[in-house]
């Protein structure tokens, strides 16, 4: 969006600092490696304040707001059966404890990214850290189970803005060769907090209280945003309140919102009921038609002038197609092995969830390890498709070997095939990103940032939905058997239906021949999910060749570095705007 400034007599585009500000020494300088600690800075003239710029801790703030919202995408899940007890859940909420979360955290993930472009990136993951803390109060303290649900919506609508402002921010602070590194560290970060929810969970609901599941968000996050506050300094547009909201592109926001809730809504519905019900099939239909609609009302936005939430240059790039593509495969892979692998050791190899998260480390320690060391390899030699198609590589071959597991595979045989797996994993959490980024403007940063968490979201929550229904379609056929084998039809519909993974429990209470059939009825039905993820990951290797080959370079300007060029000519462009 343009406005006018009323010092130079021109249109200027907000966030870019006009060239002719810039000095000679400024060309020289352009190249300013913004490395944690550098003690270059340029001189500033009279009048102007030095701001204190910590890069490093900054990002550490940044790297405990991500961590808690990651640990508690997995740490609920675990804690649901208890907190299921406690409150007197009846069926119809049970599932809507989880899936809240996820339906407000995807649904609002395009919104924080424009919203950042327009007030600032500082006040939005200030905002979004502080209603994600909301949402973890109002979540510890509920009294009854839609109080509870309320809280999960509150905690999904701030999570989703903390996802994807860390990476803006991430992007904002280090040049695109560095931040490979910083954005390797924030995988890890994310690993190991799947790592830990599983055991956490299960340490809260068992020993302590299910409450602790929010109350630990508390001094975390509040301490995140103090970090936040003292040492975050980046671009902001001090935008009035109203121009911002009439900036906002609500059009857009709306439609996508719309498709994405009607998608989820319907695909929550079906997991439970039946998707060949009226309500399902009209949830899908008219999220399918707005997502449709989707692109007609970007490229309407833009030819009145406004700022699409997701500009349409961004898809015109066949690498940026194919990078989001990779991510949507691998987010597919991922989520679903994190959602079937629980399945097969509680109910096929009777493990306890304790034991089982602890199972859940070899995928998560080597994830976590390789995330890291694949950000380091890439800022040191500014590659970044083999890492890509490396991993992509590895985490087809680790899903693929999950098909020869039985029911009963010895130790070693699981934790080689779950640390392949975890190898696999580790360099596609940054590394398609920097695909993208390399690609777009750097005004579309946010844009193309708040694209690729929507993918990944939404990806993950599709490539549930399509494992269960082959699941289901496998393991109908043992229906019968189990039935003939004495086991009640009430309980043979859930062993075989969408909630097979709280059946766990339902199986100890079986003879030796029943659950003998059930075990190998769910590796049957198991294996054939690990065909079609590991069908997937070959697709996501496959589409990787269509990533343009580039070398990262360091040269590229930051948002920090335009402030430290000229702090006191964006305040001046933002009073203009603001007089405009």
């Amino acid at each position: 969006m343009a406005f006018k400034s009323s010092k130079a007599g021109k249109t200027t585009k907000s966030r870019e600092p006009d060239s002719s500000r810039m000095s000679n020494t400024d060309e020289t300088n352009s190249s300013l490696e913004l490395k944690p600690g550098n003690k270059r800075e340029k001189t500033q003239s009279r009048g102007q304040v030095r701001l204190p710029h910590h890069p490093l801790a900054a990002f550490v703030a940044l790297s405990l707001s991500i961590f808690l919202v990651a640990l508690d995408t997995v740490l609920i899940p675990t804690a649901l059966p208890t907190i299921s007890q406690s409150f007197h859940i009846p069926e119809s909420l049970y599932a809507w404890i989880g899936s809240s979360y996820l339906l407000a955290n995807a649904s609002s993930v395009p919104f924080w990214g424009k919203l950042s472009d327009i007030f600032g990136r500082k006040p939005a993951i200030l905002a979004a850290n502080a209603i994600f803390l909301g949402g973890s109060i109002l979540c510890a303290i509920s009294v009854s189970a839609p109080m509870l649900i309320s809280g999960r919506v509150v905690q999904g609508l701030g999570g989703g803005g903390v996802v994807v402002l860390v990476h803006v921010c991430v992007s904002d602070l280090f040049t695109i060769r560095d931040r490979s590194f910083y954005m390797g560290t924030v995988g890890a970060v994310w690993a190991l907090a799947s790592a830990l929810g599983p055991v956490l969970g299960g340490i809260f609901a068992q020993h302590l209280h299910w409450t602790w599941c929010f109350y630990i968000n508390i001094p975390i996050v509040s301490l995140a945003i103090v970090i936040l506050y003292l040492t975050l300094h980046l671009h902001n547009p001090r935008m009035p309140l109203m121009a911002g909201l009439v900036a906002m592109d609500w059009l857009g926001t709306l439609t996508i919102i719309t498709a994405t809730v009607l998608l989820l809504v319907g695909l929550q519905i079906g997991g439970v009921t039946s998707y060949s019900s009226p309500g399902v099939i009209t949830c899908l239909a008219f999220g399918s038609i707005a997502y449709i609609a989707f692109p007609f009302t970007q490229c309407w936005v833009a030819q009145h002038g406004g700022s699409p939430i997701m500009p349409f240059r961004i898809f015109k790039d066949v690498s940026n197609l194919c990078a989001l593509a990779v991510c949507a495969c691998d987010t597919l892979v991922f989520t679903s092995v994190a959602y079937f692998l629980p399945i097969y050791f509680q109910v096929v190899l009777g493990r306890s969830p304790t034991i089982t998260g602890v199972y859940m480390l070899a995928i998560a320690i080597p994830l976590a390890i390789v995330s890291f060391a694949s950000g380091h390899v890439i800022e040191k030699t500014g590659r970044f498709l083999e890492p890509l198609q490396a991993g992509l590589f590895i985490m087809t071959l680790g899903v693929g070997l999950l098909i020869s597991l039985d029911t009963s595979p010895d130790l070693g045989t699981i934790t080689a095939v779950l640390i392949v797996i975890g190898l696999g994993f580790g360099p596609n959490f940054s590394a398609p990103l920097i695909a993208l980024q390399t690609r777009i403007q750097e005004s579309d940063i946010a844009a193309g940032t708040a694209a690729f968490r929507f993918v990944r979201t939404v990806s993950g929550a599709i490539g549930l939905v399509i494992g269960q229904v082959v699941f289901q379609l496998l393991m109908a056929p043992y229906s019968k058997k189990i039935v003939d084998s004495g086991v009640a039809k009430d309980i043979a519909l859930g062993l075989t239906g969408g909630e097979a993974i709280s059946q766990s429990i339902t199986i100890t209470g079986l003879t030796e021949s029943q659950a003998h059939v059930v075990r190998h009825g769910f590796v049957s039905a198991l294996r054939g999910t690990w065909i079609l993820y590991t069908i997937v990951g070959a697709v996501g290797l496959l589409v990787s060749f269509g990533i343009k080959r580039t070398k990262l370079h360091r040269d590229s300007i930051t948002e920090l570095d335009k402030m430290k060029r000229a702090p006191s000519d964006e305040v001046s462009d933002a009073n203009s705007c603001a007089r405009s």
